[in-house]
């Protein structure tokens, strides 16, 4: 059941059924369990071998795994095959022409200066006419000319060329110039690089000043000027280099060892090359790999902490009750196992077996005792643990498993619903079948050729598996009902069946009885269902809580059919013992015949202490001392939930409806508003959960239906005929 049960379950404490520790405790049980199961799927076993050794076992790779040193090895290799890139540089060409006008700048300004120097030797020449000498500034010899033109000059020119072209007339410079500039650009622009010979770079610049037409001292000096202004241009350049290796780093494709790969055979020497790829695939005991000791451990701390999260903010009984925790994590352990003995076929060479795994009965059971919403989580749990435990060939996770795990999961919760026969879970197995066959043919069309022949057998596969999940749900409903104290609908349907042994000898033996039980099982089952608690469990709980009344039937009015009544005959003190006793009395014949514990429940808290107001005022009247209240009351114990405080109230109202002689709508409005107050003001409800809003909403729903039970009939002329005779 999923709301409204009591919390029993064998000998367990009260308190640890709602321990905040104990919950806790149990969160870790299904962190570990999880973990447990799937560790061998994700955790390669480890060897203990030597190098150079020979090895006793044949290892084939458990998944596929880089093997980062090969490939480091593959692209250092091709990072040292990636030749420098050179680059021309334009502003070394720049630069040069610059070079070039600052040389014939400052041989013009020399020449200035020599030429002003010329002029000024003259003028200190002995005038003819005055016989004097013109005073002048000094001026600087032309070998210090020449000096400081060597010095501004940034090559290592000849005297000769220095010479030559300080004797060139100004026009003839120009022409210099212009040739000397041409030809270093000409040169320059094609490139030069770092490494050029001498001998290269000189032919380069016959070949360019061919047909310079110059006279020969001229030629010489412009060819000298052009081979010093020559410098390489073409130089390393580094970044260009550094985005080539990255580039060919990139194009390395990671070396891999695939899942199946061979990587040592029994008997074969073990080189170093081989115990390098046996620590890399984590398959030696003395170099294992921790990361998917870490990866699991992060993906069950994941789904505990959701489960835990979402569990504590609802409003479900899991949330409170530990019984409901511990049976939620044995489904989901279970289930599991399940798939983890479907998962030995795959070692044994059985491909495509994961398809055969009932997983869906997990989200059957869990959507029929506790809740659908959680079902459907529990179902994403499920294919994420299929994906593991079912891994393909390349990977550690193969979600095609996952995904049909996934499609039957939320196919078997849903079509489940609320199911009242248990022909209703094997019809939801058909919709497994139907939800898994299109799954796979979804991942088949998708991810292989395909193969009729193949295909055939995974839906067989699928039929086998929703058939399987419906029977594993039929068969596990006894279990945590039994195990756990916990009625699904399909036990409270089969309790209400009136050819139940009990219900039949109730029947028999005091009809009266029974039919009262019928009616207050109508009216607790509108009741409990107008404030949202179990209708069904307060119909069925009503159908027998009266049951302890066939020890001793004619003491009860309802089964005394025209009898004297025996209560007349003796003391109020026996009656009050009689009558008392026949909620244990019920609870004895109800554990006798292994009747759910809610049910029991509801027989024994019924009347909760109410006081048996007949034969306490009777014995009043005619005992001379006092009575003690006490003595006269039920020993209980008061409602413990809502479906039992709800059949209380029903009980009690329906016996005194059937004592008004001529019921009216007001008479039985004010007399339900009565019995209500009646039992707030004893104290009877102050266990139960009940509130007041929800009392006002049971004696509306209560009043509703007794009028409809009680209404006017129409007098027919059989009827007034017999009345006037």
């Amino acid at each position: 059941m999923k709301k409204g049960l009591p919390h029993q379950m064998w000998s367990i404490p009260e308190s640890w059924n709602t321990s905040r520790v104990v919950r806790i405790v149990l969160f870790l049980i299904l962190g570990v369990g999880i973990y447990l199961h799937l560790l061998e799927n994700v955790i390669p076993k480890t060897y203990d071998l030597q190098r150079n050794t020979v090895s006793n076992v044949t290892i084939t790779a458990p998944m596929e795994v880089e093997d980062t040193e090969a490939t480091n090895r593959l692209r250092e290799e091709a990072v040292a095959a990636v030749k420098p890139v050179y680059a021309m540089q334009d502003s070394i060409t720049k630069n040069q022409i610059k070079v070039l006008d600052h040389i014939f700048r400052r041989i013009t300004e020399v020449r200035m200066e020599q030429d002003k120097a010329e002029s000024t030797q003259k003028s200190q020449t002995p005038n003819a006419s005055t016989g004097t000498e013109r005073s002048q500034a000094p001026t600087k010899s032309p070998e210090q000319l020449n000096r400081d033109l060597k010095e501004d000059i940034p090559y290592q020119l000849s005297d000769e060329t220095i010479n030559t072209l300080l004797k060139q007339t100004p026009e003839s410079l120009a022409t210099v110039k212009t040739i000397s500039s041409n030809a270093v650009t000409a040169i320059m622009l094609e490139g030069v690089r770092l490494n050029a010979s001498v001998s290269d770079t000189q032919e380069r610049v016959e070949k360019q000043l061919s047909s310079v037409d110059l006279e020969s001292r001229a030629q010489k000096a412009v060819r000298e000027l052009v081979l010093a202004s020559i410098v390489p241009n073409i130089v390393y350049d580094e970044d260009a280099t550094e985005q080539a290796k990255e580039k060919v780093t990139r194009t390395v494709k990671p070396v891999l060892i695939h899942k199946g790969e061979l990587l040592v055979g029994e008997g074969e020497y073990i080189t170093d090359d081989i115990f390098r790829k046996l620590g890399v695939a984590g398959l030696l005991t003395h170099h294992p790999n921790y990361f998917p000791y870490l990866g699991l451990a992060i993906f069950v701390f994941m789904s505990v902490f959701f489960f835990y999260h979402y569990i504590s903010r609802s409003k479900l009984e899991i949330k409170t009750n530990n019984r409901y925790l511990l049976m939620f994590i044995i489904i989901i352990l279970l289930n599991l196992l399940a798939m983890k003995i479907v998962g030995l076929g795959q070692h044994l060479g059985y491909s495509f077996v994961g398809y055969l795994a009932p997983a869906a009965f997990g989200t059957m059971l869990i959507s029929l005792f506790i809740n659908l919403r959680l079902a459907l989580f529990t179902g994403v749990l499920l294919s994420i643990c299929a994906s593991l435990i079912f891994n393909g060939d390349s990977t550690p996770f193969d979600f095609r498993y996952g995904f049909v795990v996934l499609a039957g999961s939320i196919a078997g919760a849903y079509s489940l619903g609320r199911a009242t026969h248990r022909r209703n879970i094997l019809l939801s197995g058909f919709a497994i079948v139907v939800a898994n066959i299109l799954a796979i043919s979804t991942v088949y069309f998708l991810f292989y050729s395909v193969k009729w022949q193949d295909l055939s057998r995974l839906y067989g596969y699928a039929v086998a598996s929703g058939l399987l999940s419906a029977v594993l749900t039929i068969g596990l409903i006894p279990f945590f009902e039994s195990a756990f104290g916990i009625l699904s609908t399909l036990k409270l349907v089969e309790l209400s069946n009136p050819n139940h042994p009990l219900l039949r000898r109730l029947l028999m033996e005091t009809p009266g009885t029974y039919h009262h039980s019928i009616m207050v099982g109508n009216l607790s089952e509108a009741a409990a269902e107008a404030i949202g608690a179990n209708g069904l469990l307060a119909r069925v709980g009503s159908y027998y809580h009266d049951v302890g009344k066939m020890k001793r039937p004619h003491f009860y009015i309802e089964n005394q059919m025209g009898r004297d009544n025996p209560h007349d005959r003796i003391a109020p003190s026996l009656s009050r013992t009689i009558i008392i006793s026949h909620p244990s009395d019920g609870v004895k014949m109800l554990q006798e015949h292994k009747i759910p514990i809610p049910i029991q429940d509801i027989a024994a808290q019924h009347h909760g202490t109410t006081l048996l107001k007949y034969f306490y005022h009777k014995a009043m009247k005619d005992s001379t001392v006092p009575v003690l209240e006490s003595e006269y009351r039920y020993p209980g114990p008061k409602a413990q939930f809502k479906e039992a405080a709800i059949v209380g109230i029903c009980d009690s109202i329906e016996a005194a409806v059937r004592s008004i002689s001529k019921p009216t709508p007001d008479k039985i409005e004010t007399l339900v508003h009565k019995i209500v107050k009646d039992r707030i003001d004893d104290g009877q409800l102050n266990e139960c959960d009940l509130t007041l809003q929800e009392l006002d909403v049971i004696s509306k729903i209560v009043c509703e239906t007794l009028k409809g039970i009680f209404h006017n009939r129409i007098e027919y002329p059989e009827d007034i005929e017999v009345k006037q005779a």
